[in-house]
């Protein structure tokens, strides 16, 4: 409860952010989601979320192309029926066009967790990383939902085993002014 609480200070507080101070296609949102797979049928992960949009997109005439984010995670994981904390950090670049509402959402990133084993599910180490592909749609300016199917190890960093986790998630993201 009291990741919980903190995760919704941490909401509150980029909900409160001058957009002056956020780079234009920068969005925060929150998002959860389930296990992929039977291997962790009772997994659930619930976050916040933050993404910089960063100056280096490669983009065609028409619009089609690569932009970059930085984006910053926090959160609760609750595998075998116990809870802990998950962040990340780490690049993520959206494919598309400016002009239409849909885009290609990948990214890998560096996470960190509160503990290594929830029940008898032992992800061998708190130090994961996160791989993730997934689609963003645009309502308008400023409201987006999103979808990714996210992948979480210790790539084989921790020596074996190496459980990894496969997740579903599903969010909503707010953007700031353009």
């Amino acid at each position: 409860m009291r990741l919980l609480a903190i995760l919704l200070l941490m909401t509150l507080g980029l909900s409160l952010c001058p957009s002056r101070l956020a780079h234009a296609g920068s969005y925060w949102g929150l998002r959860g989601g389930f296990a992929a797979d039977g291997k962790d049928e009772n997994a659930l992960q619930f976050e916040g979320f933050g993404a910089y949009h960063l100056p280096w997109d490669l983009r065609n005439r028409g619009g089609w192309g690569v932009s970059t984010q930085m984006e910053l995670t926090a959160g609760i994981l609750r595998s075998k029926g116990e809870y802990g904390f998950v962040g990340s950090l780490g690049p993520s670049f959206g494919i598309g066009n400016p002009r239409y509402p849909v885009q290609v959402d990948i990214g890998i990133s560096v996470a960190i967790l509160s503990r290594d084993k929830f029940g008898s599910r032992d992800y061998n180490g708190i130090e994961q990383f996160i791989s993730h592909a997934g689609l963003i749609y645009r309502i308008n300016r400023h409201l987006g939902l999103s979808y990714r199917f996210q992948h979480m190890s210790n790539a084989g960093f921790n020596g074996s085993p190496n459980p990894g986790l496969n997740m579903h998630l599903l969010g909503a993201n707010w953007y700031f002014s353009q």
